[in-house]
């Protein structure tokens, strides 16, 4: 339901409205799921928020805008690993009455650099030896064993290497991972 309402927000905020920047779209995101929600007034007990990143990517200029809302962005160039981290806050929800300031970060990008934006859902599953979450500490080590190799076979060792962790425990998550080459 929440991702329903995102994406109608999303198509509105940028398509109808030309809002291109990062954090202006998370603000107005924000701003349209509260309301649409009811969740400012205090009327709805509908609490839920959504953790989103998002980036613009000029492809010319190889420059990155990117602005998340619980959601890092992580960033490989020259074989380094780096994390561009969020607004420690999620789109709608329970929260102060404040109203949140998301940030843009730009980020000059050279060919062969790799980004990668995902859910909570990776490193978030249950498996392993232990029956433990994976976590964020072992999903980097995961990326950075496969840097070397092509994104199609990214695709395919992250995907098989969920597989194997999940093992036989239940996906307690949706699971997305974006990776982009330039």
């Amino acid at each position: 339901f929440m991702s329903m309402i995102g994406t109608s927000l999303l198509n509105q905020i940028i398509n109808e409205n030309g809002v291109t920047q990062p954090a202006q779209i998370l603000t107005h995101l924000n701003s349209g799921i509260k309301e649409a929600l009811k969740q400012s007034e205090g009327e709805n007990e509908l609490h839920d928020g959504m953790d989103i990143a998002l980036c613009s990517l000029d492809l010319d200029n190889y420059k990155l805008v990117y602005a998340g809302a619980n959601r890092p962005l992580w960033l490989f160039k020259n074989g380094e690993m780096g994390l561009i981290k969020p607004t420690k806050s999620a789109i709608g929800g329970h929260q102060s009455g404040e109203r949140e300031e998301f940030s843009d970060h730009e980020i000059q990008l050279a060919k062969g650099d790799t980004i990668y934006l995902f859910t909570d859902g990776y490193p978030d599953q249950f498996g392993g030896p232990e029956g433990k979450k994976m976590l964020s500490k072992h999903f980097r080590e995961v990326l950075k064993q496969i840097q070397p190799l092509s994104m199609k076979e990214q695709e395919k060792q992250l995907l098989d290497h969920f597989r194997q962790w999940k093992g036989n425990y239940e996906q307690i998550d949706d699971v997305l991972v974006i990776g982009v080459r330039l």
